[in-house]
């Protein structure tokens, strides 16, 4: 074996490039620096969904304190509470013209209110255990509403009309997610190993038929589902700690959503993926984990961007306002504002 020497202008340039070789590979560090700006009190019980306004003046929560709130960012101030006379309010589901607010409960039911006036306009009844996820159509025509009775039900707005029951899913339905065109649904449910393996967990639906597409297999209960603004990524989140050989524990997974082939995935740290969001841009996906930190990714190449340091309770739900400027995010009955630099 040959003994390599270096003169001492060759070292410099050998410990310059290699300096620079070892910072490329520096992970992204929590900005310890980075705290929430505004908290917003007002739930008395866990905070389970947070959805800004399309105008970025207004932010709705929905608590198990059988409550949604509507807040005004600038002032602090809560403009309205919407009382469900419910169990628990589990998921909400905001039109885009901020008029039509859809809501599901743990009661089973889903309810549909005015959102300007606060007035309740129609309960919908139609499944057998508590409703997980909703989701509106852009037309806002169409409600889809999620279940722990495995069942996923698609209603006319105006109506309040049944239109399809959808099945397949052999455990809970965890989250909802509707293409930009209003084509294309997508659920996702919390069965894995070898149930996911058998069905699959993530199902892509035609909207208007209600008849399935096909399925994709994530190995690992799958908590979060969303598609980016020009339809073409479907991206999923798990959770939890499967004992498989093949499982995809806390792995972000992207999917090419008109082949339903896998992209790429890469791994949220240890920590499970409890929540996700995607800046209305379609550039960062943000996450949050069970340790209570909240992610920014670069996700067509799955590089860590920055990370806010929430605290050590995991976080239920997250959001990004529209115009990028704010994300907002909840552990408990409380809701905490973060400003955000440029996405």
């Amino acid at each position: 074996m040959k003994k390599l020497t270096f003169n001492f202008s060759q070292r410099l340039t050998a410990l310059a490039i290699f300096s620079l070789i070892c910072i490329s590979w520096i992970p992204v560090q929590s900005q310890e620096q980075s705290k929430p700006f505004k908290i917003l009190t007002g739930h008395s019980d866990k905070v389970e969904q947070i959805v800004f306004s399309a105008d970025n003046k207004t932010l709705i929560s929905a608590s198990r304190d059988k409550n949604i709130q509507v807040w005004d960012i600038d002032s602090n101030k809560v403009l309205r509470t919407l009382s469900t006379q419910s169990e628990g309010v589990t998921s909400i589901a905001l039109s885009r013209d901020n008029q039509i607010l859809v809501s599901g409960d743990i009661d089973h039911s889903v309810k549909i209110w005015d959102l300007p006036t606060g007035k309740l306009l129609i309960t919908l009844n139609g499944h057998s255990q508590p409703v997980e996820a909703v989701a509106i159509s852009p037309n806002s025509k169409l409600v889809v509403s999620g279940s722990d009775d495995r069942t996923i039900n698609i209603w006319d707005i105006s109506s309040g009309k049944l239109l399809h029951t959808l099945t397949g899913h052999p455990d809970y339905i965890s989250d909802l997610t509707i293409s930009s065109d209003g084509k294309t649904l997508v659920s996702s449910s919390g069965d894995a190993d070898y149930m996911a393996k058998l069905y699959g967990n993530i199902k892509v639906w035609d909207l208007e038929t209600g008849k399935l597409v096909y399925s994709l297999k994530q190995a690992s209960p799958v908590a979060n589902i969303i598609i980016s603004p020009d339809g073409k990524t479907l991206f999923s989140g798990s959770f939890g700690q499967i004992e498989s050989a093949n499982s995809a524990i806390n792995t972000i997974m992207l999917w090419d959503l008109k082949e339903g082939k896998l992209i790429r995935n890469f791994t949220e740290n240890t920590e499970s993926v409890e929540s996700m969001t995607l800046s209305s841009n379609g550039k960062t996906l943000i996450t949050g984990n069970f340790r209570g930190n909240i992610n920014f990714w670069d996700w067509e190449n799955g590089q860590l961007l920055q990370t806010f340091n929430n605290d050590s309770n995991s976080i239920n739900t997250i959001a990004i306002s529209p115009d990028l400027k704010y994300i907002a995010s909840s552990s408990d009955n409380t809701i905490k504002l973060w400003k955000i630099p440029p996405i």
